[in-house]
């Protein structure tokens, strides 16, 4: 990638970035297709799908605050990592279907991603380095990982996810050891203490900096929304377009199977669509910085809408899994051009509350509402009008993101 990795401040939030693409290989390319091969139908899936995005958008705020406010983003990240690998456990051992597990690993997984973000993000601020160069190393685990993986599962059946997760998340939680970022102690002062404290502070960072006021309550989101007036149209804006993407990360996977491919089919799509999403994680950054933020997320939209199109029709099962590195190209420049949103307009000390919303809004809310419908419609009419409907919304959201992502990028986060 560049030395910017390996730089002493870097390094273990190098490390993490690989082994959690590692970890995340060895479960998340799996999840439908296991519920359809036990049987589960394809609303059912969809209902399940919902209820588990509702739980991620009701714990992603929760873990951004435990992070940002209350325990830390080390020992919080620590938790989620561990709460998820036993739900991933329960997912592959199958009792009710793997439901029950796929249902702990979604609330407890909504941390892990914002959380590692969060820290990623204050390691880039300290040496000035580049987030998309620090994700692609994610992209390029998952990828390899994923052509590994899916031999495994269909070799070894689908109980080999919960100890292959739990080796890697194992791995991860090794990562962490000694690992230590910014936290500022909890103390008591006095008012005269606090006033001058917000005097020496930039006007609108001023709360976020005062010990002892906010994080003796639950305000950390209010204070996102507070300090930062941009973020609710960015939401809303992310809310729009994963309802599109959400009908293809739902049941992408299942359009695969339908049309006759296997497990190792649908592991080498989502290792195709990783390894595309490195060279756009890495170039991103300059072309924000050249063509603005908008410019990189539009691109994402056209991708990802083009893709949805293509699922729409009975191509071989190859066929669609070359398709979805058009997906590694959507995927790469809506979720670089939305984490670097957040880092542009929430302020740097509410960064795990603002990715985790960010999360909450895109993957828990969006997806919820486009499992539901995308399991009624392709389970009583067929695969065409949703994978139709998901690229319409999906191209259909790109005037609106032109307009709200007035975003500069900022050269030292990116």
């Amino acid at each position: 990638m560049n030395f910017m990795l390996l730089r002493p401040g870097m390094r273990r939030a190098s490390y993490l970035y690989l082994v959690v693409g590692i970890m995340q290989a060895f479960y998340l390319p799996f999840t439908s297709i296991v519920f359809r091969d036990r049987g589960v139908s394809f609303e059912a899936i969809g209902l399940v799908g919902a209820i588990n995005s509702i739980l991620a958008l009701a714990a992603a705020p929760i873990w951004g605050h435990l992070g940002d406010a209350t325990l830390g983003r080390v020992a919080t990240f620590r938790i989620a990592i561990f709460a998820t690998a036993i739900g991933v456990f329960a997912f592959a051992a199958g009792p009710v279907a793997g439901i029950p597990g796929s249902m702990l690993a979604a609330f407890a997984g909504a941390g892990i991603v914002p959380l590692l973000d969060a820290i990623g993000m204050e390691r880039l601020a300290e040496v000035k380095g580049n987030w998309g160069t620090l994700r692609a190393v994610t992209s390029a685990s998952y990828a390899a990982t994923g052509l590994v993986s899916g031999v495994l599962v269909v070799a070894g059946g689908a109980f080999l996810v919960g100890p292959l997760y739990g080796a890697g998340a194992l791995i991860v939680l090794m990562g962490t050891l000694g690992l230590r970022v910014t936290h500022r102690r909890h103390r008591v002062v006095s008012e005269d203490e606090l006033e001058a404290e917000r005097s020496e502070l930039a006007g609108g960072n001023a709360e976020i900096a005062v010990a002892g006021d906010w994080r003796d309550r639950f305000g950390t989101v209010s204070l996102a929304f507070a300090q930062s007036p941009k973020l609710l149209s960015f939401l809303l804006l992310s809310l729009l377009v994963n309802l599109g993407a959400g009908i293809f990360y739902s049941y992408g996977a299942l359009r695969i199977q339908e049309v006759g491919g296997n497990a190792a089919m649908v592991t080498l799509s989502a290792a195709i669509s990783a390894a595309v999403e490195i060279p756009f994680f890495l170039i991103g950054g300059a072309v924000a910085l050249r063509f603005g933020m908008r410019a990189v997320y539009s691109i994402g939209l056209f991708a990802l809408g083009l893709c949805c199109f293509g699922y729409a029709f009975n191509f071989s099962p190859f066929a669609l899994s070359a398709m979805r590195g058009l997906v590694g190209v959507g995927y790469a420049c809506t979720l670089l051009g939305s984490v670097l949103t957040v880092r542009a307009i929430v302020p740097l000390q509410l960064q795990a509350t603002g990715q985790a919303l960010f999360q909450a809004v895109s993957f828990g809310l969006a997806i919820s509402v486009s499992s539901i419908v995308g399991g009624v419609i392709y389970g009583e009419i067929g695969a065409f009008p949703v994978f139709v409907l998901g690229g319409a919304i999906l191209i259909g959201s790109v005037p609106f993101a032109w307009r709200i992502l007035r975003v500069d990028a900022a050269p030292t986060t990116i």
